[in-house]
């Protein structure tokens, strides 16, 4: 059993991995402006877009948040994966 949750936790922590890249890749690409054709800024909008819209409808409840002039759920996204990915590679 311990096993298994080993790997699992494992595997969790590759794909938050693979997803800070991700959204590390997204916020690279933003400084560029890429054209909407544009297939890699497609993709990397696509993958992570899930994960930082529900942060961001949250944060717009918040008037502190709502009027700030930056988009603050991309960063607070990515300190959520970071805290996960530590505290999991912490547990293997």
């Amino acid at each position: 059993m311990n096993n298994i949750v080993k790997i699992i936790a494992e595997s969790v922590v590759v794909l938050l991995t693979a997803l800070e890249f991700l959204m590390f890749g997204r916020a690279i690409m933003s400084w560029f402006s890429p054209d909407e054709d544009n297939k890699l800024a497609q993709f990397l909008y696509v993958v992570t877009e899930p994960f930082v819209y529900p942060v961001r409808q949250l944060l717009n409840k918040f008037e502190f948040f709502s009027n700030m002039p930056i988009d603050m759920s991309f960063m607070f996204v990515m300190i959520i994966l970071i805290i996960l990915t530590t505290v999991l590679s912490g547990t293997i």
